[in-house]
């Protein structure tokens, strides 16, 4: 095998592993129970939230020559740092690195060793991380050749024996729209964010080889392939176990339990560390690969003040903090704040996906606005701060019963800002010839 071969497969398994954390695992079987016969609409759903859109993710900063701030240049200035923040510290520090080491000792250490506190699988988890993170230069090697051959074995185990000897039929259920429900459900996966979040590094990681210009997207783009592939044949095992599964397991059963109890049927007393390991292997390998990202950018934003190092250490200390609430009371405050940033986040890739063919910064800023505008107010009312009449304006949008209530005016804001800075940009070339 050649070495831009070899490296391309190291590469694409690190950005498979990054993607593949604690709500990659434990969501898919949840969402396949919920389907039951449905479970291939709710495939498609998934994938799109959960692999196409994290994808195009990387492609989009790829064409922004790999920095986030160019791809949100266009927007203003300051966007990409506000942004940043929101994503980072609202979603990264304190949703997807904790509920990785929480899930970590739910599902990993806490049935093989039932006595161990939380505290205690924590502290051990980002003391891991840390010790990876430091050398921020090595990270995605380190992910691609240590942990990631490991990680994907073991899931190829559990996927393949769930497959050829499923634990029942899938059984049709009361959900009405599969597929929109899948796709809304997998915004807690954090994909989208999480691509935004690895992609520098994955592309700088490439560079760091010794690859230039055209051999940086070839690579890039092959290595992303192989990332998707292998995780449309995780995620559909998984939610198809789910989905024959429906009428084993009792309704109401938590994620992480519907996991467990599922590897435990598939593998018998080998599926109890069978999970444990592919717990462990899937959130150190994405926490190691969110918390390298979010260090970096803190240090870079505060000019070096605090260097890399120390930001990591902050990061983990963080998230120790927050991973000890547990999986449940982690999952009951994240959905509010993926609702107000993710459908944002998916315009914000799409817009970067064909960045050659927007036709100015208008288009950027007028779509960017109104899906804000919607995702914001649709939050709030979710929270209980609706503002009066709003949602029931909301509830008129076209697909919003699908949960696509910002597609419509994204499209609408794209349009209008588009015209709004043309003719903004003729009158000043009439004031100039003036």
């Amino acid at each position: 095998m050649s070495k831009t071969l070899t490296n391309t497969f190291i590469i694409g398994f690190a950005l498979f592993a990054m993607f593949f954390g604690a709500g990659n695992l434990i969501f898919p079987p949840t969402i396949g129970v919920e389907s039951g016969t449905s479970w291939g609409a709710a495939l498609l759903g998934f994938s799109m939230t959960g692999i196409v859109l994290p994808l195009l993710a990387v492609l989009a900063i790829l064409n922004a020559g790999g920095k986030f701030e160019e791809l949100t240049k266009p927007i203003s200035s300051w966007f990409h740092i506000l942004f940043n923040l929101l994503l980072m510290v609202g979603i990264g520090m304190l949703v997807t690195v904790p509920r990785m080491a929480a899930t970590t000792h739910e599902l990993g250490v806490e049935p093989l060793m039932p006595g161990v506190p939380s505290f205690v699988t924590v502290i051990v988890f980002f003391a891991i991380c840390y010790i990876f993170a430091m050398d921020q230069s090595n990270v995605i090697e380190r992910i691609g050749k240590l942990l990631t051959p490991a990680l994907v074995m073991i899931l190829l185990i559990i996927v393949g024996k769930g497959i050829f000897s499923p634990v029942g039929t899938p059984a049709q259920t009361e959900v009405e729209n599969a597929f929109s429900n899948a796709f809304i459900s997998a915004y807690q996966t954090g994909d989208v964010i999480t691509g935004i979040f690895v992609a520098p590094i994955f592309i700088a990681a490439i560079a760091v080889l010794g690859y230039k210009g055209k051999q940086i997207r070839t690579i890039a783009i092959s290595a992303t392939a192989i990332a998707g592939v292998g995780l449309l044949i995780v995620y559909g095992g998984l939610l198809y176990l789910g989905a024959a599964g429906n009428r084993v397991f009792p309704s109401g059963i938590s994620d992480t339990a519907l996991v467990s109890e599922l590897v435990n049927v598939v593998l018998g007393n080998f599926g109890v560390l069978a999970l444990a390991l592919t717990v462990g292997l899937a959130c150190l390998t994405s926490a190691i690969g969110v918390v390298a990202v979010i260090s970096q950018f803190l240090s870079s934003l505060t000019k070096g003040t605090l260097a890399y190092r120390s930001w990591v250490f902050i990061v983990c200390l963080t998230g120790a903090a927050m991973g000890s609430l547990g999986v449940g009371a982690i999952i009951q405050y994240t959905m509010p704040i993926f609702l107000a940033l993710y459908p944002v986040a998916i315009v914000l890739v799409l817009l970067g996906v064909c960045r050659a063919i927007i036709p100015n910064a208008g288009s950027y800023r007028g779509a960017i606005l109104f899906t804000f505008i919607v995702s914001l107010t649709e939050t709030l009312g979710v929270i209980g701060l609706e503002i009066p009449g709003t949602m029931s304006i909301i509830s008129q949008i076209p697909l919003s019963t699908s949960g696509f209530s910002w597609l419509l005016p994204a499209i609408i804001g794209f349009l209008f800002g588009t015209i709004w800075h043309q003719m903004k940009t003729k009158k000043k070339l009439n004031e100039r010839a003036a």
